[in-house]
């Protein structure tokens, strides 16, 4: 009978899905190899650029969820809400890839802005997704454009932060919005939620997305990159340092293998990202001598990072890409050909 019992518990274990995300670590791979130019010269390296990945586990069993919220030191178990945010699984994949697809597209734009060429005209900021129930849902749908908020202009998604990080939840925001399909733009008003990953602070509801005018074809070669199936934007800072290391000469890294993660706008600001503790483990044991972060991880965080990644590899935030440059100087990296790359575009030349 006892036999019975325990058959029965365990095996109902095994079939009873529990609402939560498991964050645990996933791979800190090269970029080289991903980027592909055609009708340039390419400059390969021997340093490597990491791109970092974070697996993610959605509705795991009963015996999983223990195991990974009691005995795993590297996993996050988070609510499932926190991350679908009321998608289904499949559709969070979708979104995901077209997150990709949008970092990838702005990450080329942003490097060859570096190396001097007018690749972006920033034009508001589009949203890519509208959170169930949240302050956005009320007044926007998909794919709207906030071009104003509380009479700032919105050109990029680090404009709409700025104001909110001066909004607590409760606070009204007024947005001037441009729909989806045209027509003539609106101002609406709306009260902010409270932040389900940050608790205090002000949420709008939105998965931003630069709207911008990429002129990334229009230079006589083309870059691209492969991401495969890999979803979310956080490769963002990853790929447009290695667009430029793949463009100039010399060794952006100083031949030395670099982990990066965080988000790229078309002002080049480096936003903040999901599973970034589980990143630092794959980033630990894939030996690199570094590791670049969003700065606005927050001290906690990014010590938290520090700790995951052990004594061998340096963790340096970042605030955007001309950080990240200095950051790479610093470890040893031949920045100085980007510079030289750009002041040949506006002196009228190119390379």
């Amino acid at each position: 009978m006892l036999a019975l019992v325990v058959t029965a518990v365990t095996v109902g274990g095994l079939l009873i899905k529990v609402p939560y995300v498991a964050l645990t670590p996933g791979s800190a791979r090269g970029t080289e190899d991903l980027v592909e130019v055609e009708g340039v010269t390419e400059f390969p390296s021997d340093g490597e650029l990491l791109f970092t990945t974070v697996r993610v586990q959605t509705r795991p069993n009963l015996w999983q969820y223990l195991w990974l919220d009691t005995v795993a030191d590297d996993a996050e178990i988070l609510p499932e809400e926190v991350i679908l945010q009321n998608r289904s699984p499949d559709e969070n994949r979708k979104a995901n890839l077209e997150q990709m697809t949008s970092s990838k597209s702005t990450a080329v734009a942003v490097a060859l802005e570096q190396l001097g060429y007018d690749a972006i005209t920033p034009g508001g900021v589009r949203a890519l997704e509208v959170v169930e129930g949240s302050a956005a849902a009320a007044v926007m749908q998909k794919d709207d454009t906030v071009v104003a908020a509380d009479g700032q202009p919105v050109l990029a998604s680090d404009d709409l932060f700025t104001v909110l990080d001066e909004k607590s939840p409760g606070d009204q925001l007024t947005l001037r919005i441009e729909p989806v399909g045209g027509g003539p733009a609106k101002d609406v008003t709306v009260t902010l939620g409270d932040n389900p990953e940050q608790p205090g602070r002000a949420f709008l509801g939105i998965g931003p997305q630069d709207r911008a005018d990429l002129h990334d074809d229009e230079f006589g070669f083309v870059v691209d990159i492969d991401s495969g199936s890999v979803g979310g934007p956080s490769a963002g800072l990853a790929f447009t340092l290695a667009v430029l290391d793949k463009l100039t000469e010399g060794e952006l890294t100083g031949g030395a293998k670099v982990a990066v993660t965080g988000t790229i706008d078309a002002t080049g600001h480096v936003g903040a990202v999901g599973g970034v503790p589980q990143k630092a483990v794959a980033v630990r044991e894939a030996g690199a001598m570094a590791f670049l972060v969003p700065a606005s991880l927050g001290d906690e965080e990014i010590a938290e990072v520090r700790r995951k990644v052990g004594d061998r590899v340096q963790v340096i935030p970042v605030d955007n890409v001309e950080e990240a440059l200095n950051a790479l100087a610093t470890l040893g990296g031949q920045v100085d050909a980007i510079h030289e790359f750009a002041a040949g575009n506006a002196d009228g030349g190119t390379s």
